[in-house]
C-alpha cells in the first residue's frame, strides 16, 4: 500500500458489520491497526470498538481521542449507515426522512471533523461512503437517495476545502451489495433478480469487493481527490 504505513491506523464508523466491517478485514489483514465506532461490537479480534452515535459531536470527539492514543489516526472510513424506508413519497414519515439526512450526513460531517485535524499533515484520507441512489432517480427512494447524494455533494465540499491540509477526501457509491441491508430490503419485497438483469455484470457485489475499491481510494490513489467512485458493476453505465 502507498499511504498506509504499517504503524497507520484507522477509523472505521458502521465497521461491526456489512461493508464496513469487510474494510475492517482488509485493513487488518495488511497489518493496519483499526478502531471501529459504532453501536454494537465488532467481532473482529485485535479490534477496539467505541460505542457511539456519529450524530453526538461530543461522544464522537471522546472517542476519537480515546482512539489517538493507541496510535495516530491516519485514515477515516466513514461507513455507517441506515436503509431507507422503501415507500412511495406520498407514505413517506417525516421523521424516517429527517433521520436518514441527521446519520448520512450530520453524522458524517460529525465524524469527519473530529478526524481531520488528526490528519493533518500526516498525509491523511478520508472515505465516505454515498450509493448509487445518489444517481438519477429511484422509486420509493425519496428518504436515502437524497440523503446519500447529499453526502456526496458533503465529500466534495470537504475535498476542496481540507485538500490544503493534506487530507484527500473521496467517496465510493456502492451498487447492490449483498450485506443485511440488502437483505432486509429482499425481506421487505424487494425484487433483487431486476437488479441483477439491469447490472452489465449479472449479479450483485460482495462487501469486500466494495473493500477493495475504499482501500484502494484510502491509500493509493494518491492524487485522487474530491471524485465518488460508483463501485456497481455496470449499473450507473446503462442508460435505459
Amino acid at each position: 500500500m502507498t499511504q498506509l504505513a504499517q504503524d497507520a491506523h484507522v477509523i472505521v464508523t458502521g465497521g461491526s458489520s456489512g461493508i464496513g466491517a469487510a474494510v475492517v478485514d482488509l485493513l487488518l489483514a495488511r497489518g493496519i491497526s483499526v478502531t471501529v465506532f459504532d453501536l454494537q461490537e465488532s467481532t473482529r479480534e485485535g479490534v477496539v470498538t467505541e460505542i457511539v452515535d456519529v450524530r453526538d459531536e461530543a461522544a464522537v470527539k471522546a472517542a476519537t481521542e480515546r482512539a489517538g492514543t493507541r496510535g495516530q489516526v491516519t485514515g477515516l472510513v466513514a461507513s455507517h449507515g441506515i436503509r431507507g424506508a422503501f415507500v412511495p413519497a406520498l407514505e413517506m414519515d417525516l421523521e424516517a426522512l429527517r433521520r436518514q439526512f441527521d446519520i448520512h450526513v450530520v453524522g458524517t460531517l460529525v465524524v469527519s471533523r473530529a478526524v481531520v485535524r488528526r490528519l493533518e499533515g500526516a498525509r491523511g484520507s478520508i472515505v465516505l461512503l454515498s450509493s448509487t441512489a445518489a444517481y438519477g432517480g429511484w422509486a420509493n427512494q425519496s428518504d436515502y437517495g437524497p440523503a446519500k447524494a447529499a453526502e456526496r455533494k458533503l465529500m466534495e465540499n470537504l475535498a476542496i476545502e481540507w485538500a490544503p491540509l493534506g487530507v484527500r477526501v473521496n467517496a465510493v457509491a456502492p451498487g447492490h451489495t449483498l450485506t443485511p441491508m440488502v437483505e432486509d430490503m429482499r425481506q421487505q419485497g424487494y425484487d433483487l433478480s431486476t437488479v441483477e438483469q439491469r447490472t452489465p455484470r449479472g449479479q450483485l457485489a460482495q462487501p469486500r469487493e466494495i473493500a477493495e475499491s475504499i482501500v484502494w481510494l484510502l491509500a493509493e490513489a494518491t492524487h485522487v481527490i474530491g471524485q465518488c467512485l460508483p463501485v456497481d458493476g455496470g449499473w450507473t453505465a446503462v442508460g435505459k
